[in-house]
């Protein structure tokens, strides 16, 4: 018989084995994007096999409005265990009072995430793209998202998601500033736009605007910078938009649903890719 596994929150030491457990599943987080996902008052949980870590699940807590359950991750040699689901129902059994709970869910996911309660309300795909090595132009009415912007920024942000996560975005636009735009419309914010370094490639967003001709500006100020680099976008179901994607070479990678328990929450209009699975 096997030794049982213990369960323990995850703490920074614990880092390069999420890291690990990362690149074991062929995921894209960086330990930079670990030690942001693990700020207080975010939390994971960790199981562990002869004290070496073999699982991962944690939540985004962002205040009262929503909490994002995300990284459930295990050992290649460990699945079929039952890990996933006992990390998910610690997660959940330890949440602070919130409105919602939110994820997104693969297709084999979705029915175990169905029978806690969790209820489907936008289907999202991962898109994939390389950047030309030439031939593409930056936009010229987008630019570097300045200081002096980030107010009007961060509380567009908060009434797309219906929550604050402005620490987070200015994280990620000091740790990855050339992903980091905007696009004004007169004397109003019109798009704006943040990305990450990953382990396989740079991942976009979150994108919102008040037109997709706007959020395709953001996207293309970013690849047209880093000819022959690897792009990842997590994107609404939007035919119209994923063809205008199409047209800078994104093609879908796989699918995943945005589903919520609580407080009903739909994928806003102006929000056009996602900050990621692991943030919401």
């Amino acid at each position: 018989m096997s030794d049982p596994p213990t369960f323990r929150d995850m703490t920074a030491d614990d880092i390069p084995a999420g890291v690990t457990l990362c690149r074991q599943s062929g995921w894209n987080q960086t330990a930079t994007d670990w030690r942001l996902l693990l700020e207080p008052p975010s939390f994971f949980r960790t199981a562990v096999l002869r004290e070496r870590v073999v699982g991962t699940a944690g939540a985004v807590v962002y205040g009262k409005s929503l909490a994002w359950v995300c990284m459930v991750l295990v050992d290649p040699a460990e699945r079929g265990r039952g890990l996933a689901s006992r990390l998910v129902a610690e997660v959940i059994e330890r949440l602070p009072s919130v409105d919602t709970v939110g994820l997104d869910a693969t297709p084999k996911g979705e029915p175990v995430y169905a029978r806690l309660g969790f209820e489907p309300a936008a289907r999202l795909a991962r898109l994939e793209a390389t950047a030309p090595a030439s031939g593409l132009e930056a936009p010229a009415p987008v630019r570097a998202i300045a200081e002096a912007d980030l107010e009007a920024v961060l509380a567009r942000d908060g009434q797309i998601l219906g929550a604050d996560r402005g620490n987070l975005l200015r994280e990620a636009r000091a740790a990855a500033p050339e992903y980091a735009w905007c696009q004004n419309d007169d004397s109003s914010l019109a798009a704006y736009g943040f990305g990450r370094r990953g382990a396989h490639a740079a991942h976009l967003g979150p994108i919102a605007a008040s037109s997709q001709a706007a959020a395709l500006d953001i996207v293309t100020a970013s690849i047209a910078r880093h000819p022959g680099k690897r792009f990842f976008l997590d994107a609404p179901r939007r035919p119209d938009w994923h063809e205008a994607l199409g047209r800078l070479g994104f093609r879908e990678q796989r699918p995943f649903t945005r589903m919520f328990r609580g407080k009903a929450r739909t994928c806003p209009e102006q929000a056009y890719a996602i900050f990621g699975p692991e943030f919401g």
